[in-house]
């Protein structure tokens, strides 16, 4: 654990990387703004949303169309914002760290503008423009913004006339804005219409995992480690899509359950739903929700305290992009052990009790969005064992996190936001 800490500190001193801690911090209210329209449009505006079901909001509420369509057009809209704006501010941030000039953008808005190109595509038969899904991947942004930045203050930093960079930018448009088409061009071919050998190992994963007629306890725990484990670096996966779409075991049990009703002999009980939903995802990706508490029953920090708190609710419904960017959990060493971990040993919990029989698995469907601790009780039709196994999992998941959180008193103050101090 301290040389956890001696890397983290070390780690924490690098200019690129208090370039995307200060992009991340930056950008935290504007993702809470977001993640808190993204819980009420899911939960009340999704027509299989837990508070639309129970209100029956599509029938009795004036506008419901309206109202759904402009929460989803914000969102998406949002969230857009979001990562271009992280392209932005992590090259305007390391451009500041490195070249020790005045804040002038050229960086942030070439940066900005690279992303924008390559998250751009035409629609088919429309001839208008649309935005790529590559535009929720959290790293690619990330990745341009530094290397603009970088190549901005070697610009700075070897001009022979001590210009400043925007000046030398001005007199020099016409070649910059050459280079950056040649740029941009070969990164966006390389990038949407290569892709060969990530597609490759993209795919023969999910040949692996949808192998044989039933999802397995090791092939969900290992698409949840996938899942897991990019979403720590900003890469949206659907590892655990792949198993719930593929297979048809929860269908089956639907089937089963539809002429028997009797959840304890369903043919299926190893299931996307019955683990990773029920007991591996409490709070999103991470099992985030044991995190916020642990946070706040343990550290002192102001800063991490405050987005805590802030975000725990939103973990509740499974969304903690705040909670992601604000301590922040992206990138940050501290917690991929845990991050990890927490949710392999939940739904360890939660496999050992199904197949033990002490409570049955979770095979009914529940509306959209429901708080995730409370799922595999829904999902069971109400078996409090199960509510308590989820809980042992959430507890223990929390134990998981106590000593990496406690290290977070022992990082320098305000970090990631020196480059604005």
């Amino acid at each position: 654990m301290k040389q956890l800490l001696i890397v983290t500190r070390k780690l924490y001193k690098m200019n690129f990387y208090r370039a995307i801690l200060s992009a991340l911090w930056l950008i935290f209210p504007l993702e809470f703004v977001g993640v808190s329209f993204h819980i009420i449009f899911e939960t009340c505006f999704h027509r299989n949303g837990i508070l639309e079901v129970i209100w029956d909001l599509h029938t009795n509420l004036p506008g419901f169309n309206s109202i759904s369509y402009l929460l989803k057009s914000t969102n998406d809209l949002t969230f857009i914002t979001i990562s271009l704006l992280l392209a932005f501010f992590t090259a305007e941030n390391l451009f500041e760290l490195r070249a020790k000039l005045s804040h002038e953008h050229l960086a942030g808005i070439t940066s900005l503008f690279i992303y924008f190109l390559l998250i751009v595509e035409t629609a088919p038969n429309l001839d208008l423009p649309q935005i790529t899904d590559v535009a929720g991947n959290l790293l690619i942004p990330i990745l341009i913004g530094l290397f603009t930045g970088y190549g901005y203050s070697f610009l700075a930093k070897r001009s022979s006339l001590k210009l400043t960079v925007t000046y030398w930018a001005t007199t020099h448009l016409i070649v910059i804005f050459s280079l950056l088409i040649i740029l941009i061009g070969g990164i966006s071919f390389t990038v949407y219409q290569t892709q060969l050998f990530p597609n490759y190992i993209s795919q023969q994963v999910q040949n692996f995992l949808q192998t044989g007629n039933h999802p397995t306890f090791w092939k969900i725990t290992f698409a949840t480690l996938l899942s897991n484990f990019g979403h720590f670096f900003g890469i949206i996966n659907d590892f655990t899509t792949t198993i719930g779409n593929h297979f048809l075991s929860e269908t089956a049990n639907l089937t089963y359950l539809a002429q028997h009703h009797n959840l304890w002999n369903i043919p299926y009980p190893i299931t996307l739903h019955s683990l990773y939903d029920s007991y591996g995802a409490l709070g999103g990706n991470g099992m985030l929700l044991a995190l916020a508490g642990a946070i706040l029953l343990r550290v002192k920090n102001q800063r991490a305290r405050l987005v805590a708190s802030l975000s725990i609710t939103q973990t509740v419904f499974d969304q903690s992009e705040a909670l992601m960017f604000g301590i922040p959990i992206l990138f940050n060493p501290l917690f991929l052990i845990p991050f990890l971990v927490a949710p392999f040993v939940s739904m360890s919990i939660g496999y050992l009790a199904i197949i033990t029989h002490l409570v049955p698995a979770a095979a009914y469907v529940i509306p959209y969005a429901t708080p995730s601790i409370l799922r595999a009780f829904l999902g069971t039709n109400g078996n409090f064992g199960a509510l308590f196994v989820s809980l042992i999992g959430l507890i223990l998941s929390s134990l998981i996190y106590y000593p990496f959180v406690s290290l977070i008193d022992q990082l320098p103050e305000r970090n990631g936001d020196e480059s604005h101090a």
